[in-house]
């Protein structure tokens, strides 16, 4: 297939990973102009928005039903952008969708709620993961691993060793992605003063605020905030201290995958997505319980040489394999043999359900509170956000607040 193959993105929005994955793969894109995305919701950080925007593509945000359709049915493949965004499923499941092909990239892992939907792998022509990690799901289809985590494109060097060692953290400072042992893996450690700077936006009345206020030894956290420059906070750092929650839902770990660019050995706990990106041993050190994860950081601030070989490694690897050229040709085979294929009539509805809270159900087979609100994005009360006249979500937050009550 040589000539241009019309891809249209659909998209709840380009925010966060998403839209930095797509930024980054556009921009080495010689055919990014053959690209169009739509969101289904205003941008409200334009960031990478206008970034895609530079390189040629266009970002249609917002629009009419009937422009949607038409701008839908003159594409070659529809790439639908998946996560369990409520106006995603509106979408999928009550829009009059055209014949197409469509591929997903899944940027949720599936394998902990939020969870894909049944199924939904085979309604797709192609449906891509952004981990390796979920190929363990029991799934059928044309399933594909098309990475979204990329290094940095200038990383900065090493920092020379000067006073007390640091490691840093960098992404959600949330119990939601952070593991609830952050704070008393690091208050357990035996050795000389180190610290660990903690960049992200944090709520100083929430779980993690009040974990660091609870430490025997405070002083070894620092709560440095938001960031706009991870380059530069990772310049601070002698290596990354990375233990994440069992159960959080991330794929990529952008975070992570720049700080290997950086030549910063990571530590980080035996989850799956980890456990695709980091080689125990190897690339960084993955421990596979809170007390191994004491004797890895213990290790660490007293091994120089091994932070350096790992952290020397880890910075081969993410060049050999976290780079947007190898997303970038990956999804142009996937493009070629699409486009070997006829286009069909989809019926997403059929895998998904009819309405709001089938959706949500789908995703959360348990059901969550309102007042658990974890994770925010895709949780119950988004959902109602989006549909606050839905009976159905209604009757299900009634129940769930009456339930809480009752708990407390």
């Amino acid at each position: 297939m040589t000539g241009a193959i019309r891809v249209l993105h659909l998209a709840a929005h380009l925010g966060g990973g998403v839209g930095k994955a797509h930024a980054a793969i556009r921009a080495v894109d010689p055919r990014a102009a053959d690209h169009a995305y739509i969101l289904l919701e205003p941008a409200r950080d334009r960031r990478y928005a206008d970034a895609i925007i530079a390189t040629g593509a266009r970002v249609i945000e917002a629009p009419a039903k009937e422009a949607l359709l038409a701008l839908l049915a003159e594409a070659d493949i529809v790439q639908i952008e998946f996560w369990n965004h409520p106006r995603l499923y509106e979408a999928l499941a009550r829009l009059p969708l055209p014949q197409g092909r469509y591929l997903f990239w899944s940027h949720i892992s599936g394998l902990a709620p939020p969870l894909i939907a049944e199924a939904l792998t085979e309604a797709a022509d192609i449906f891509v993961y952004t981990s390796a990690c979920s190929l363990v799901r029991p799934a059928k289809g044309d399933l594909r691993v098309i990475g979204s985590g990329f290094g940095l494109d200038h990383p900065p060097k090493r920092r020379s060793r000067r006073g007390a060692l640091r490691g840093g953290y960098l992404g959600t400072v949330d119990f939601v992605k952070m593991s609830p042992d952050f704070f008393s893996i690091v208050d357990a450690v035996e050795g000389p003063d180190f610290e660990i700077a903690v960049y992200g936006a944090f709520d100083p009345e929430g779980g993690p605020a009040r974990a660091h206020a609870a430490m025997r030894h405070p002083e070894r956290v620092v709560m440095m905030g938001q960031t706009d420059d991870p380059a530069e906070a990772l310049a601070g750092l002698d290596f990354f201290f990375y233990p994440l929650d069992r159960e959080h839902f991330g794929t990529a770990e952008n975070a992570l995958v720049e700080a290997m660019s950086a030549g910063l050995t990571p530590l980080v706990l035996d989850n799956p997505a980890e456990r695709a990106i980091v080689t125990d041993g190897v690339t960084g050190l993955v421990a596979g319980s809170v007390e191994q994860c004491v004797g890895a950081l213990t290790r660490l601030l007293a091994e120089p040489r091994l932070r350096e070989e790992l952290g020397d490694a880890a910075a081969l690897e993410a060049a050999r394999r976290f780079r947007p050229e190898v997303s970038r040709n990956a999804f142009a085979v996937a493009y070629a043999d699409l486009m070997a294929r006829p286009r069909h009539l989809p019926d997403f509805a059929a895998v998904l359900g009819a309405g709001p809270l089938d959706w949500f159900l789908g995703s959360f087979p348990k059901g969550a509170t309102i007042a658990e609100g974890k994770p925010s994005k895709g949780s119950l009360r988004h959902f109602l956000d989006c549909f606050p006249k839905d009976e159905a979500l209604n009757r299900r937050a009634g129940a769930a607040d009456e339930a809480d009550g009752r708990e407390k």
